[in-house]
């Protein structure tokens, strides 16, 4: 019996072109990396790749590949943003700032769009976490973002037929922008408020990898305020075990090869569990994302460490995402009827 309504497992069916998508997407990044000699590099463009199979979701074939082609231009010259911020002093938590207050006001618009927003987000995280990155990296983020467009165009040839659209994409979630009766400036400023905090928070604790922390809280806060408490357990759940199955990995597969394959398993894996629930989705995303970014950055010596530290960090995540979440909700009576009082007709004035 779970110990929690958050973990009940769905019998929704499970979508076998996506999982087909998923192998070709995360798999061919690094099948071209590894036939040249260029595993630490393609590791961007298998994320790049993993992130397609989370802004497709059916529906017409040119909205499909738009969205693909917008997130991933959008991550190459976000993650570009993170390595020059560097350069200036002060720099990187302005553009932290726009970043997150961006994707916060496109929360709410649709799934697609939301996820665009939110990936633009964590390609800055990644480049700033990491500002020595060769451009070789961003080169692999752009052959990632082709590569889930290709595995979108090989299930069409395969399957002869469009796939049935699951969530809003593009034009739907421009209609629900345009139709939104609120600046949504309150939850942008909310989401980014959430995100600077684990940034500074995590930055100022000295935590190793703590970059994980602004992106689980990305990752994890969503525009129902409610659901982010169910969110937040089901993330902690998920990436306890998904942790241990990652520094597993990491500590008896020392074969690239060996690795991509594995890699490729998970990204086929993850449609499937999407379909059971969302905790069971994050035990593939944490172990998969951290393999591909941390495997061979990280001394077998202190493995138990860093498992620890991403446990760590993740923790911090999600209670700070808690704590944001109930502060939220007292206040939402308030802000509704300020988005209430911005709405009504003002007299005109002769």
């Amino acid at each position: 019996m779970p110990l929690h309504p958050s973990l009940v497992l769905a019998t929704t069916p499970i979508n076998r072109r996506k999982v087909l998508r998923g192998a070709i997407a995360v798999g061919l990044p690094l099948l071209i990396a590894l036939s040249r000699g260029e595993f630490l590099p393609a590791v961007y463009g298998g994320v790049t790749a993993y992130y397609t199979l989370f802004v497709d979701y059916g529906g017409e074939t040119s909205e499909r590949v738009a969205a693909i082609l917008y997130m991933t231009l959008g991550m190459l010259l976000a993650g570009i943003a993170g390595v020059a911020g560097h350069w200036v002093p002060g720099a990187s938590l302005a553009l932290l700032c726009g970043f997150a207050l961006f994707a916060g006001w496109l929360q709410g618009a649709g799934g697609s769009v939301e996820f665009i927003g939110k990936y633009w987000l964590v390609a800055f995280l990644f480049g700033d976490s990491a500002p020595h990155l060769p451009p070789l990296c961003g080169t692999y983020v752009i052959v990632g973002g082709l590569s889930g467009i290709l595995a979108v165009l090989v299930t069409l040839n395969l399957f002869k037929e469009p796939e049935f659209q699951t969530a809003p994409m593009l034009r739907e979630a421009a209609r629900h922008l345009m139709r939104r009766r609120h600046n949504n400036g309150a939850f942008a400023l909310y989401f980014t408020i959430l995100v600077v905090t684990g940034y500074v928070l995590g930055q100022s604790l000295g935590l190793m990898r703590y970059y994980w922390i602004p992106l689980t809280i990305t990752i994890v806060t969503v525009y129902d305020v409610f659901h982010s408490v169910h969110r937040l357990i089901q993330r902690l759940v998920g990436s306890l075990i998904g942790v241990l199955l990652g520094a597993l990995v990491i500590h008896f597969v020392q074969n690239e090869w060996a690795l991509a394959l594995i890699v490729t398993l998970m990204g086929a894996v993850t449609p499937a569990a999407q379909a059971r629930n969302y905790w069971v989705t994050v035990i593939p995303i944490t172990a998969l994302v951290m393999i591909l970014l941390d495997f061979g950055l990280v001394q077998q010596a202190r493995l138990p460490e860093f498992a620890w530290a991403r446990i760590e960090n993740t923790i911090i995540a999600c209670a700070i995402c808690g704590l944001g979440s109930a502060i939220y909700i007292k206040l939402l009576p308030r802000i509704e009827r300020w988005e209430a009082h911005q709405r009504r007709p003002r007299p005109m004035k002769f």
